[in-house]
């Protein structure tokens, strides 16, 4: 299943690479996009080699801030489905061009915000062009190998739908997946119990670790962002300043594909570590869901036990 992951993951960054669609002959693969590549991974371990799943956010994107092509647009309205997390998290879905495309190509798209049981808390993220409603339920659930877990039913029935043919072979698929995502789970279990409780607390680069800290009994003291993109302003340096002097923090989390400049300089005034927390997006050291979470654990406890 891992060698199927990594052939599906490369052919999806080739095709994206290339701006090539597939579905277009009568012998090709039926099509899925998928909003961003976390997720993609996900789902092309459950499609296998029958349905070909290409991510419309490319690698080192950022669901957030990105905004689709009209090249991806046009390709979208090709494919034979449709998956997001939902919850607001791809902003591009919401714009007039998108919406428009999706609903004249009569794609029913899967959203996973609809299909599990989210995380909804009483707080609205301003993010300055648009807000994020975490009161319909925080759309960041994949940090969870659990709720993972809880999605893998509503994929294996959505690519039962666009290819009726394959329900057993997606039904297997998604079986083996289970099993890698419930040995992640275990190694999650063992791997934080080095974490002392006192020491179970983060400053992560943006709100994206509810999912995570509820399960693993963390707590989340800040943020460096108020949304990704943004710069954290004096104020939100200031605060960050007080929170690490005041709850003893030694290490700080950043995210790879946002300019961190600020919270290294504030870590080296406060001596604390930086460590890395990979949360919507690839590197080139960690290309599947999987590994994401791998390298995510290895930080944390690198971090939280020095």
């Amino acid at each position: 299943m891992r060698i199927r992951a990594l052939c599906v993951t490369l052919l999806v960054l080739l095709l994206t690479a290339c701006g090539g669609a597939g579905g277009s002959g009568p012998t090709s693969r039926p099509e899925v996009a998928v909003s961003f590549p976390v997720v993609a991974d996900v789902v092309a371990n459950v499609a296998g080699d029958r349905v070909g799943v290409w991510s419309i956010v490319p690698p080192g994107g950022d669901p957030h801030t990105y905004r689709a092509s009209a090249a991806q647009i046009e390709r979208m309205t090709r494919s034979r489905g449709l998956v997001l997390v939902g919850g607001h998290l791809e902003r591009f879905v919401e714009t007039g061009g998108w919406r428009r495309a999706a609903r004249e190509s009569g794609i029913t798209p899967l959203t996973y915000a609809e299909k599990i049981e989210t995380i909804k808390i009483d707080k609205v993220i301003d993010h300055g062009d648009h807000v994020h409603d975490l009161r319909e339920g925080d759309p960041h659930f994949w940090l969870d190998p659990h709720k993972v877990i809880e999605a893998l039913p509503a994929t294996v029935e959505y690519l039962s739908s666009i290819d009726p043919a394959g329900a057993a072979a997606f039904a297997r698929n998604a079986a083996a997946y289970r099993a890698e995502l419930e040995r992640l789970a275990a190694d999650y279990e063992t791997g934080l119990a080095a974490i002392p409780p006192a020491r179970r607390k983060l400053i992560v680069f943006h709100d994206a670790y509810t999912y995570f800290a509820r399960r693993y009994s963390f707590e989340v003291l800040g943020y460096v962002v108020k949304a990704p993109g943004q710069e954290p302003s004096a104020a939100d340096v200031e605060e960050l300043r007080r929170l690490i002097t005041d709850a003893g923090v030694r290490v700080v989390f950043r995210e790879p594909q946002f300019n961190a400049r600020v919270l290294e300089l504030l870590a080296a005034e406060q001596r604390v570590g930086v460590e890395v927390l990979l949360t919507d997006a690839f590197t080139a050291e960690a290309d599947t869901y999987l590994e994401l979470m791998r390298h995510n654990l290895a930080s944390l406890v690198r971090g939280l036990t020095r």
